[in-house]
């Protein structure tokens, strides 16, 4: 065995003069408010536009913004998100940037005008009516996701102010700033594209500095059970197809293809029976049928 490969593949560079300014678990706990964010996100987009989309967490990365500058210089927008995180009786104000492809903010513009997959346009630049769309698509839908997947941790408040087509040209981030990068693969067909967003170290200093070490120390079965529960509160609002089943009857075809208007067909349950309810097809309740605020319902009588 060859020692000097061994130790080579294990040592990694560290540059001294940029010292990481984040720990595992600085990182650990952004990766998890993120993935929060990622899978809201897709099912958002999902019922927002009728289209199956997913979105995840690919990488997290610590650089310096004039990197990430350089890695993202062109074919892209940047709406700046403006914070203001509650410290004691007041609020610290900060700022971070979402990235995404040009090509992803003209599939949005083209959604959010009625336009089809096939109207999809991306050989201009986006007009100051198409800036004003998607700033009010981050405002409205991107926004308060944000916003939720932070709750459990820090009470913060976030705006879109402006949307920019280069990281180079916000004001608001020196070159040199070091920040967390978390990047997502989104796939929202029939595009897809690398989306990120870029966390500068004063916004996270606030935050780390607000949240202590009531989750970063907890063990690893805490912080799942977080993660699911911060998961939970996110997807409260999802809407979903309850359908009740009355009961069921086998007829043949010829049957079936004498019905007429007026024909009775007997089920296989009676009149006392209970009823399933299924959610999204799958049986989840049994409950029984009856009236309540002068309409027909069902009251739940057992859980699956």
């Amino acid at each position: 065995m060859d020692l000097r490969k061994l130790n080579q593949e294990r040592v990694q560079e560290y540059n001294f003069k940029t010292p990481r300014r984040f720990t595992k678990d600085n990182v650990r706990l952004v990766g998890c408010v993120f993935d929060c964010f990622a899978k809201t996100f897709a099912n958002k987009l999902t019922g927002l536009f009728g289209v199956a989309t997913r979105c995840d967490v690919t990488s997290i990365q610590e650089m310096v913004y004039g990197d990430f500058s350089q890695q993202y210089s062109s074919d892209v927008i940047l709406p700046v998100v403006d914070t203001r995180i509650k410290e004691g009786v007041g609020y610290v104000e900060n700022h971070f940037v979402l990235l995404f492809p040009c090509l992803i903010g003209h599939h949005i513009v083209n959604k959010l005008l009625g336009g089809l997959d096939a109207d999809l346009k991306q050989d201009h630049e986006f007009t100051d009516l198409e800036l004003s769309l998607l700033r009010s698509f981050v405002v409205a839908n991107v926004i308060p996701i944000v916003e939720v997947a932070w709750s459990s941790y820090i009470d913060i408040i976030a705006s879109c102010t402006e949307i920019v087509s280069s990281p180079g040209l916000t004001r608001h981030i020196n070159k040199d700033v070091v920040v967390l990068v978390i990047d997502m693969k989104l796939d929202f067909p029939p595009v897809s594209g690398s989306c990120c967003f870029c966390l500068p170290v004063e916004f996270l200093t606030t935050v780390f500095r607000n949240l202590g070490t009531r989750f970063l120390g907890a063990d690893e079965s805490d912080k799942m059970w977080q993660k699911k529960s911060l998961m939970l509160e996110h997807i409260k609002e999802t809407e979903v197809d309850v359908n009740v089943v009355l009961g069921g009857t086998a007829l043949d075809l010829g049957d079936v293809l004498s019905l007429h208007p007026g024909d009775i067909m007997m089920l296989d349950n009676f009149t006392d029976s209970s009823v399933l309810v299924n959610v999204r097809g799958e049986q989840w309740f049994r409950g029984r049928v009856g009236i309540f605020g002068g309409r027909k319902a069902v009251k739940i009588t057992e859980v699956f």
